[in-house]
C-alpha cells in the first residue's frame, strides 16, 4: 500500500507538469469607474524553469494599437507613452508571489480602456500549453450621484411611538452590466448600523437589529419614482435617535457571477431625536391627606400626564404602605387592572378607568386597619410592530395618608416569676398578665417571650425571641431555642385569656439574663384575616444566681521509678475537681522528649473509660502499655520494659464533662499535672552520624553515592551488640519523600519511584551505609536525609532501642547538560533533510526521462528510415 501511494504520488506531479504552461487573468470585461484604483491579477502555473517567473503587460485599444506598459523583466519594455505614469508608481506591477503578479492602476483615466495582455516569458525546455492571457478593461465615467432632497419630512424631534419618515435621491447615466444599491443606515457616535438595503438584484434586506420590525412592517423601504427612495419608521422607540445616512453603490458581476461593488457614495439625510415618554410621564393622587371614619368609603383618583398619551395604555395598581415611603417592597396590593381593564376584582375595593388617563379606587367599609399610607403605581405600554407591547414608563405617585378613626383597646402587661432558680439546672417559671383591658371585644391577645443577654452600659444590647403565639395560634420559636422547644424543655401555656405562663425546666448557665413578654392585640378585617393592632410590652425581669467558675487539680505521682532498660514505669494521676455537678473524667497521658522538646501522645481514656492508643505505634510493644482507672478520681499508667528511646517527661492532661438533663455532656474544665521524669543511669555509648559524598553536583543520567557514617564514643560494645535502622529521605521546598531503608536485622524496604532514576542501599562496612542514585534525573534534586536509630543487646540478651539521630542534610544538585540534550534533535534533523533531497532528485529524474518523451520519438522514427534506405 506504501508502494502504491509513492507511485500515484509521482505519476501525478508528471501529469501536471506534462500538461503545459496555463496563464490565467479574469473573465472579462471589468468595468470599473474613473479615478478608482485598478488592480488584475496573472499567474502562471505547470511551467518548468525557476519558481520565480517574469511577466510582461500589453495593451490593446484597437487594430494595430499595442501598447507595451510594464514589465517585471525588462524596465526598458514601457512604452514612452508610459513611462511617467510607471516611473511615478500610477502604473505598477506589483508581485505577489513568484507565479502571480497584479497590474495596478491608480485613479485610471477613461483612456485606459481596452484589451490587456498579461505574457510570460518561456523557461520551458518544451513549448506547451499558453503563454500570454487577456482581458478587456472599460472605464466608465463617474455619473452616480446621491442627495437628500428638500421636503417637509416628519424628522428632526419627535415622540417615542410616532411616524417619521426620510428620503433619499439616487441616479446614475446607464451603463450596461451596472446596478445601484440603496442602503439606509444609522449612525450613533462612531458606529453605524444597517437598517434597510435595497439590493443590485431588487431584493430588501434588513440589518440584525431591524430583522423583526421589518418583518412585522415597522420599518420599510419605497421607491416613489425618479430615483427617489423613502424610509418609513411607524412606532419610533428610544434606540432609532441617531442620524440617517443614505448610501448608494454601484455594482457588476464579476466572473463567478457574484455581485461586485466598483463605486459607494453616502449623504447624511438628517439627525433623528426621540424623546421618551418616560422623561414626561407623571403620575399623581389628586387628593391630599384624608381622614374618615369607621365603614364609610374612601374614594381616590390616579391621574396620569405624559406626551403622546393616545399611543400608551395604561396598567394601574393600588397599594397601602404602614409608612410614607412608596416602597412596594413593604406595602400591600389592594387592587390592580391591567392595560386591557381587566380588575382582579375584590368585595370591598374595585377600580374603574374615568378617562384614557384618569382611573378611580374606591374602597367601600374602611375599617381602624385600613389606615395606612395609600399610592398608586402605573405602568405605560406601547403597541411595538406586530401584536406585541413593550414598557415605556413605570411611575409610582407620592403617597396620600388615610386616617381611619375608632377606638382601640387599651391594657398593661405585668411580668412576675413565681419560681426562680438557684442553680444551674433549676427550672424557672415566669409569668405574664394583661391588666386593665377596655376597649377589647372582638380582640384577639397573643404573646412573644424575649431574653436580653447582660452587656456593659456602652455596649448595644440585643434581644432574642424565645417563643411566640401568632394570630393563628401557631407555635414559633426562636433561632437559639428551636431544639430545647421541640424536645420539650421549654413550655409556653395559656392559662386563662389573660395569663400566659413560660416554663424552663432545666436552666443554663446561659440562660441567665433579663426577660420581658410583649402581648400583641389583633382585630378581623373584614376579609376575615386578622391585623395586628398594638403591642405592650412589660418590664424586664433579670433571672440570675451566684455560682462559682469550675476547677480542675491534677496532680502526677510516680509509683515505681526506671534506672536502666527492661524495667517497669509506673505513674498515678489524682484528679481534683470545684464547682463541678457529677463531672466525669477523660485523661490523655503524654510524654514530652528530652532533646527535641517534642511532645508526643502515649495514651487515653474517654470519661466513658473507653482506652485507646494515640501515637504510641511500636508494633512490637502495642501492650507494653496500660492505662486504668483505679476510682472515681484516679487512674494509673503503666509500662513495662521501658527503652532508652522512652526517656522524657511524663504527665496527664485531664478533661472534666458534665450532663444535661438529656444526658448531654459537654466540656466544663481541664487540667495538666506535673511532670514525672524517666531517666536511665546507664545508657551505653553515645552515638554520632555524618553524611559524606565525594560529588554532589551531577549530570542528568550520572550515579552519585552518598554515605551515612555512624560513630560510636563511650563504653565499648561489641559489633554483635549494636545494630541499626538506617532510613533514607529526600526533601524539597513543599514535601519530604521517603526513600530507602534498612532495619536492624539488614531487611531493606524501598519505596515505588515516579521517574526513570533508581537508588540503592548497602551497608559497606560496620556502621557505614552508603545511598547510590541510579541515573539521576532533575526530579532526584533535593535535600537527602538519613536518619538512624541504634539499638543495643543488654546484659539479659534482650534489645534496648536509642533515641533517633538525625544529621545535617546534604543538597544533591542535578545540572542540565546541553550537549547531550541536542544530540538526538541534530541526527533526526540531518536524517529527514537526507530523505527529502533524494525523493526531490528521484522525481527530477523521472520528470526528465518522461516529460521529453513526445520529442525523442519523432527523431526515432526518422532513424528508422534512414537505416532502411541504406539497407535498400
Amino acid at each position: 500500500m506504501e508502494r502504491f501511494f509513492d507511485s500515484f504520488f509521482v505519476l501525478s506531479t508528471i501529469f501536471a507538469v506534462c500538461l503545459g504552461r496555463i496563464v490565467k487573468v479574469p473573465a472579462g470585461p471589468l468595468i470599473r469607474v474613473e479615478g478608482r484604483d485598478v488592480v488584475i491579477p496573472c499567474n502562471v502555473s505547470h511551467f518548468d524553469g525557476p519558481p520565480e517567473q517574469d511577466f510582461d503587460w500589453e495593451l490593446t485599444q484597437g487594430p494595430g494599437s499595442k501598447v507595451q506598459v510594464v514589465s517585471t523583466l525588462d524596465s526598458s519594455f514601457t512604452d514612452k507613452s508610459y513611462e511617467d505614469r510607471v516611473n511615478s508608481g500610477e502604473i505598477a506591477v506589483e508581485r505577489t508571489s513568484g507565479s502571480s503578479v497584479a497590474l495596478r492602476i491608480k485613479h485610471v483615466r477613461l483612456t485606459d480602456s481596452g484589451k490587456y495582455k498579461c505574457l510570460t516569458p518561456s523557461t520551458d525546455a518544451s513549448i506547451s500549453g499558453n503563454y500570454d492571457a487577456e482581458v478587456e478593461l472599460r472605464v466608465i465615467s463617474d455619473s452616480l450621484k446621491v442627495a437628500a432632497p428638500k421636503y417637509r419630512s416628519k424628522t428632526g424631534s419627535i415622540t417615542e411611538g410616532s411616524l417619521f419618515d426620510l428620503r433619499c435621491a439616487a441616479s446614475q447615466d446607464f451603463v450596461e452590466g451596472t446596478h445601484l444599491s440603496v442602503t439606509w443606515e444609522v449612525r450613533r457616535g462612531a458606529a453605524s448600523e444597517k437598517i434597510l438595503s435595497l439590493n443590485p438584484d431588487g431584493g430588501v434586506t434588513a440589518g440584525s437589529g431591524y430583522s423583526q420590525r421589518y418583518q412585522a412592517g415597522g420599518v420599510r423601504l419605497e421607491l416613489l419614482g425618479n430615483g427617489v427612495y423613502r424610509l418609513v419608521v411607524s412606532h419610533a422607540l428610544p434606540t432609532d435617535e441617531g442620524t440617517y445616512v443614505c448610501v448608494v453603490g454601484q455594482w457588476v458581476k464579476d466572473e463567478s457571477d457574484a455581485w461586485k461593488s466598483i463605486l459607494e457614495k453616502s449623504t447624511d439625510v438628517g439627525e433623528v431625536k426621540v424623546m421618551p415618554i418616560a422623561a414626561s410621564f407623571m403620575v399623581s393622587v389628586r387628593e391630599s391627606n384624608v381622614t374618615l371614619n369607621a365603614d364609610s368609603t374612601l374614594e381616590l383618583t390616579c391621574s396620569v400626564a405624559t406626551a403622546n398619551s393616545d399611543a400608551v395604555r395604561m396598567e394601574v395598581a393600588w397599594y397601602v404602605s404602614p409608612t410614607p415611603s412608596a416602597d412596594q417592597g413593604n406595602s400591600r396590593l389592594l387592587v390592580h387592572m391591567d392595560r386591557d381593564s381587566v380588575v382582579n376584582r375584590s368585595v370591598a375595593v374595585t377600580v374603574s378607568r374615568v378617562s384614557a388617563d384618569t382611573t378611580r379606587l374606591v374602597f367601600r367599609d374602611v375599617g381602624k386597619t385600613d389606615t395606612g399610607y395609600y399610592f398608586c403605581k402605573v405602568v405605560g405600554w406601547m403597541p411595538q410592530s406586530g401584536e406585541t407591547w413593550y414598557k415605556v414608563a413605570e411611575k409610582t405617585s407620592t403617597s396620600v395618608c388615610v386616617t381611619v378613626t375608632s377606638l382601640e383597646p387599651t391594657y398593661g402587661v405585668l411580668l412576675s416569676a413565681p419560681t426562680a432558680p438557684h442553680f444551674s439546672d433549676d427550672p424557672t417559671e415566669l409569668e405574664c398578665k394583661v391588666t386593665d383591658v377596655q376597649n377589647a371585644n372582638g380582640t384577639q391577645m397573643t404573646v412573644s417571650w424575649h431574653y436580653r443577654k447582660p452587656s456593659p452600659a456602652d455596649v448595644p444590647v440585643s434581644d432574642d425571641l424565645i417563643v411566640s403565639v401568632d394570630q393563628n395560634w401557631d407555635l414559633q420559636a426562636g433561632e437559639k431555642y428551636k431544639e430545647r422547644v421541640g424536645k420539650g424543655h421549654i413550655v409556653l401555656t395559656k392559662l386563662d385569656p389573660a395569663v400566659f405562663k413560660l416554663q424552663i425546666l432545666h436552666t443554663r448557665d446561659t440562660d441567665r439574663g433579663e426577660y420581658f413578654c410583649t402581648v400583641s392585640a389583633w382585630a378581623q378585617a373584614k376579609d376575615h384575616s386578622w391585623v395586628k393592632t398594638k403591642d405592650v410590652s412589660s418590664r424586664n425581669l433579670p433571672i440570675s444566681w451566684e455560682q462559682e467558675d469550675p476547677s480542675l487539680t491534677v496532680v502526677a505521682t510516680p509509683l515505681k521509678a526506671v534506672f536502666s532498660g527492661g524495667d517497669t514505669f509506673e505513674m498515678a494521676c489524682k484528679v481534683t475537681g470545684k464547682n463541678l455537678k457529677n463531672p466525669k473524667y477523660s485523661v490523655l497521658i503524654s510524654v514530652e522528649e528530652p532533646s527535641s522538646r517534642k511532645i508526643r501522645k502515649i495514651m487515653s481514656m474517654s470519661q466513658d473509660s473507653v482506652t485507646r492508643l494515640e501515637e504510641w505505634n511500636k508494633k512490637d510493644r502495642l501492650d507494653s502499655v496500660i492505662l486504668e482507672k483505679s476510682s472515681a478520681d484516679t487512674f494509673r499508667f503503666r509500662m513495662y520494659g521501658t527503652q532508652i528511646s522512652d526517656a522524657g517527661y511524663y504527665y496527664c492532661e485531664v478533661t472534666a464533662w458534665t450532663s444535661d438533663a438529656v444526658n448531654t455532656w459537654s466540656e466544663a474544665t481541664r487540667g495538666i499535672s506535673n511532670k514525672v521524669k524517666i531517666d536511665f543511669e546507664n545508657t551505653g555509648p553515645a552515638f554520632s552520624v555524618s553524611l559524606r559524598s565525594a560529588r554532589l553536583t551531577v549530570y542528568p543520567g550520572e550515579t552519585v553515592k552518598i554515605e551515612c557514617i555512624i560513630s560510636v564514643r563511650g563504653a565499648a560494645a561489641g559489633a554483635d551488640d549494636i545494630s541499626y535502622d538506617v532510613k533514607w529521605s529526600v526533601s524539597t521546598e513543599d514535601k519530604s519523600v521517603f526513600l530507602v531503608s534498612m532495619d536492624r536485622w539488614g531487611v531493606m524496604k524501598l519505596a515505588p519511584r515516579n521517574g526513570s532514576s533508581d537508588c540503592s542501599l548497602e551497608r559497606i562496612k560496620l556502621g557505614t551505609y552508603r545511598l547510590s542514585i541510579h541515573n539521576t534525573e532533575d526530579i532526584d534534586h533535593g535535600n537527602y536525609h538519613c536518619s538512624v536509630t541504634p539499638w543495643l543487646r543488654t546484659s539479659d540478651g534482650s534489645w534496648q532501642q536509642s533515641l533517633e539521630i538525625q544529621p545535617e542534610p546534604v543538597l544533591l544538585k542535578v545540572d542540565f547538560a546541553m550537549l547531550e540534550s541536542l544530540k538526538y534533535p541534530l541526527l533526526f534533523g540531518a536524517a529527514a533533510a537526507l530523505c527529502v533531497g533524494l525523493l526531490a532528485m528521484l522525481i527530477g529524474y523521472i520528470g526528465a526521462r518522461f516529460c521529453c518523451k513526445n520529442t525523442l520519438q519523432g527523431d526515432v522514427r526518422g532513424n528508422r528510415r534512414l537505416v532502411s534506405m541504406e539497407m535498400d
